[in-house]
């Protein structure tokens, strides 16, 4: 046996290090996600940490004849739950202070889910972006947890078995299931890339590789100068990876490999001995920083989502840095009072796993007492609770008439709103945002005895060709989109409607990729002998607007001074406005301005007096605002 092998429990300061590489971007890009715009690939390099040193330890045990289920569950209970339930109750209590209803019991929905490991299937149902807003949601981070424990609910007896029945094969059966996994996640990228960024068996590769390292199945770098080289290089893959990668790139697929290998070569490169590279990462600052990587992932997502929640939008660059400082605050506390000390007890497992398991209990019953009483609504006066309720004024039919991010609807089963007795004439085609209009729409069109047919999908405009990011068949679904309406004889008109000053926060290039698909599309129904009508850009708000308003009603302030400053959306919205207004001239379709019964001169807001709440989120409008926009237009 190796001297790498003697010890699974070696302390290794470059792999501490390797943690602190893996965290600082992570925060970084959560706070500040254009300074580096791969940052999110920490999750990965964690990822393959985990794989490599709990299959070290396990490899060993089993190598010694001590393997045991319940000494790597209750090794797991003590690392994990201390420091996560304290930052699961303290997101709990900040939430019954700071979050309406709405969004109080979708953290305790998210709590229980956390509780139960399985966060990632629940972030992915509502992924559906937007099944509400990823930014404010406090517990977004723990779908990482979830995919690793999910991992390790079946790694460690089949790596037991593997190695009871052929030991001689572990090395080669490992390679096969990271190459079974990797090639899962970049066919899962083409189909379904919500469910490629959070299921565990597109993800589950980034452990297998560091389980490669663990178990000796690549070569040992026993020479110094090659160390050197292996970690050099290691660092490198990582460091270009933050700086080249962003999320205009698929991931995790093929682009997860350069940060994953690149994690793999540093460990591998400190099996023998020392490197180069980990002599770098042992600094002590890093060092440090990598004790305290786990607390720090833990809550440093809450500290900025509960920061825009107090501030109802989008963080400056000094309150952001103000809510790092905080999470580093209390980071250092967890490790310091809870973690550290946790670890040092030394109790019998039954206690261990009796008080895990009724820390679980404990903290799934309290979620659901918040679930089963609604988000707690008393905690708002009656127009506060009038205003919150705005958040659920969107389609009812959203679930059956709308395709989301995971499957279309077949044309033939697409909804008609209007008379039910007469055949739609006009058609709604457009992202999201079409699914309210449409039923304001109908309800115009029912009193001239009229209907209109619904062909809305999540994040997938009306623009031929383009294929907005994590959506890679929007394309395919778009070329087919038009093939029916225009052998669909019934439809006369159609009503495209985009989320532009959403897809104008895209990189300049995906910008004018989607108004050349517009166009496109636009041409071809004008060619199909279909009347155009075009709607321009939907004010977008700062925040989510029920929260806002009651919050603001809450802090004493007026409902109606929150929106988005005029002069704001002129400028954001010029580049649309000037590229539609030119397919107008050339096609003669008709131009439906949302600014000009959605905006006065100074504001955009998102209550009106005698209309309501506007919006049901931050970018959609509400039927009560659908209705509003549609009231001053022919159709």
């Amino acid at each position: 046996m190796d001297q790498a092998h003697m010890s699974a429990h070696r302390f290794r300061p470059d792999i501490q290090g390797l943690r602190a590489l893996a965290v600082l971007p992570v925060v970084a890009f959560h706070a500040f996600p254009d300074l580096l715009p791969g940052g999110f690939v920490g999750v990965d390099i964690f990822f393959v940490i985990s794989g490599y040193l709990i299959t070290r330890i396990l490899h060993q045990e089993l190598r010694e004849g001590r393997f045991s289920i319940t000494g790597f569950y209750v090794r797991r209970v003590r690392r994990l739950f201390p420091a996560l339930y304290l930052m699961l109750f303290a997101t709990m209590l900040l939430g019954l202070v700071l979050l309406p209803p709405h969004e109080l019991r979708e953290l305790a929905k998210t709590v229980a889910a956390t509780v139960g490991f399985v966060a990632n299937f629940l972030f992915y149902d509502l992924s559906g972006y937007f099944g509400g807003e990823a930014e404010l949601k406090p517990l977004l981070h723990t779908w990482s947890l979830a995919v690793e424990e999910q991992f390790y609910l079946v790694f460690p007896l089949a790596l037991a078995a593997v190695w009871r029945l052929r030991p001689r094969w572990l090395p080669a059966i490992l390679w096969a299931a990271a190459a079974l996994s990797l090639a899962w996640s970049v066919r899962e990228l083409g189909q379904d890339a919500s469910r490629a960024f959070y299921y565990p068996w597109p993800r589950a590769f980034e452990l297998l590789i560091g389980a490669i390292v663990a178990v000796g199945a690549i070569p040992q770098a026993r020479h110094q100068a090659v160390r050197d080289g292996l970690s050099l290089l290691g660092i490198a893959l990582i460091a270009g990876s933050l700086l080249l990668l962003s999320e205009e790139r698929p991931f995790p697929g093929l682009a997860a490999l350069p940060p994953c290998i690149g994690a793999a070569l540093v460990l591998a490169a400190g099996e023998e001995g020392e490197s180069l590279g980990g002599r770098m990462l042992g600094a002590a600052p890093l060092v440090l920083v990598g004790s305290l990587s786990y607390s720090l992932y833990l809550w440093h997502w809450p500290a900025l989502v509960f920061g825009r929640y107090l501030a109802l939008r989008p963080l400056t660059a000094p309150e952001a840095i103000a809510a790092v400082a905080v999470a580093f605050a209390l980071a250092w506390a967890s490790w310091r009072y809870v973690e550290s000390p946790v670890l040092k007890w030394r109790l019998p497992r039954r206690r261990v796993l009796a008080g895990g398991g009724a820390t679980m209990a404990m903290t799934a019953a309290l979620a659901a007492a918040v679930v089963l009483g609604r988000g707690l609504p008393q905690r708002l006066d009656p127009m506060g609770r009038t205003l919150i309720a705005a958040a659920g004024d969107s389609s009812d039919f959203r679930a059956t008439c709308h395709s989301g991010e995971h499957g279309a609807i077949p044309y033939r089963k697409l909804c008609a709103f209007g008379d039910p007795r007469a055949a739609p004439s006009m058609a709604v085609w457009g992202d999201s945002f079409g699914a309210e209009l449409v039923v304001a729409l109908g309800e115009k069109m029912a009193r001239e005895r009229r209907s209109v047919l619904q062909v809305t999908a999540s994040g997938c405009p009306p623009a031929l060709g383009y294929n907005p990011r994590r959506r890679p068949g929007c394309a395919a679904y778009n070329a087919e989109r038009l093939a029916e309406l225009a052998a669909d004889p019934r439809i006369r008109e159609v009503v495209l409607v985009v989320n532009y000053l959403g897809f104008m926060a895209d990189t300049p290039a995906q910008q004018a990729a989607l108004l050349d698909g517009v166009e496109r599309t636009a041409r071809a129904l004008h060619a199909d002998g279909k009347t155009l009508s075009l709607v321009y850009s939907i004010p977008r708000m700062p925040f989510v607007a029920p929260t806002a308003l009651a919050m603001e009603r809450l802090r004493g302030g007026d409902p109606s001074d929150f929106g988005q400053r005029r002069a704001d959306f002129d400028r954001r919205d010029a580049i649309v406005s000037a590229r539609l207004d030119r397919i107008v001239r050339e096609t003669g379709a008709d131009r439906i301005v949302p600014a000009q019964r959605l905006c006065g001169d100074r504001l955009c807001p998102a209550y009106m007096p005698g209309a309501g709440v506007l919006y049901f989120d931050h970018a959609h409008l509400s039927i009560a605002g659908a209705r509003y926009m549609l009231a001053g237009v022919r159709v």
